[in-house]
């Protein structure tokens, strides 16, 4: 079995290699010119951007013939692909790889809708790659993939609202409220959409914030595994990492600068948050190594 994912799912050409997992393209396109975010592409260089670009930066998923090409390729080695890809409400990228995997003859496609992002995403990815190692057909790998999104709460916050005022995801109107109150929003994933759940102010740590926000989401001790991707700023991600470790049974954790195409939107300072409840799935998980 294959594994294919898209560059949203925050796993490095050089992760993705080491576990045996295929990545589609990505761009974030600058003024007509495509920048493929599968290759390195620092901050600094999205904020310059974002600064100095005629028109907002924005991302273009794989497209459906991309699709069709890795699938023409992948099925050569094996028959059966397991797609697992972005919320399909935020980006294009999952119901191309719908449309090329319905032309695919003599081979099985199971594409997996996360309905997050980032290393949200990423941590499906990774589940899959544990399943096939431990032998499991396809089938039951995307159930369980399936079992796992389910399993999942997330939780974003940002440190301005600058990027999504520019991007046409926040209006001027609200970023000016939100600096004139000192707040920020906070954002969850909803059937795939991000969907405001409530707001913090900028003088308080974000890090008990969002360790409070899961605390009323999963029991205590609960075994689980985490995912924190954040705009430049670790430390706050590693307390963040460091307060749910006494909260839960955390099993797994894995920490990373954000996607250059989600850091295109929420900007420096923000931190996207994923936790998945383990008990419950109905396959055996364990941690990865990376």
């Amino acid at each position: 079995m294959r594994i294919l994912t898209n560059p949203g799912s925050n796993l490095t050409d050089e992760v993705a290699h080491s576990l045996d997992v295929d990545l589609t393209p990505q761009k974030i396109v600058v003024d007509g010119i495509s920048h493929d975010t599968r290759n390195a592409l620092d901050f600094s260089t999205v904020d310059r951007w974002v600064k100095g670009a005629a028109k907002h930066p924005f991302v273009q998923g794989t497209t459906e013939p991309e699709f069709a090409e890795h699938f023409a390729r992948l099925v050569q080695k094996d028959p059966e692909v397991l797609t697992i890809m972005t919320s399909r409400q935020i980006i294009g990228s999952h119901d191309a790889a719908v449309a090329a995997a319905s032309k695919v003859k003599d081979a099985t496609i199971e594409i997996v809708d996360t309905t997050v992002t980032d290393v949200g995403a990423g941590l499906v990815t990774l589940a899959a790659v544990q399943w096939r190692k431990a032998g499991l057909p396809m089938p039951v790998i995307a159930a369980a993939c399936r079992a796992f999104v389910a399993s999942g709460r997330s939780l974003v916050t940002v440190a301005t609202l600058e990027n999504l005022i520019k991007g046409g995801r926040a209006s001027f109107l609200q970023g000016w409220v939100a600096n004139f109150l000192n707040v920020r929003p906070l954002l969850t994933f909803e059937g795939g959409k991000p969907v405001s759940v409530g707001r913090v102010s900028a003088s308080v740590d974000s890090a008990k914030r969002v360790d409070d926000w899961f605390a009323e989401r999963f029991e205590p001790k609960e075994r689980v595994w985490v995912g924190i991707a954040h705009g430049d700023v670790e430390p706050l991600a590693n307390r963040t990492v460091a307060l749910l470790k006494e909260r839960f049974t955390v099993e797994f954790a894995l920490v990373r600068p954000l996607s250059p195409s989600i850091y295109l939107h929420i900007g420096r300072g923000g931190m996207g948050v994923f936790v998945h409840a383990l008990s419950k799935l109905p396959q055996a998980l364990t941690p990865p190594t990376l």
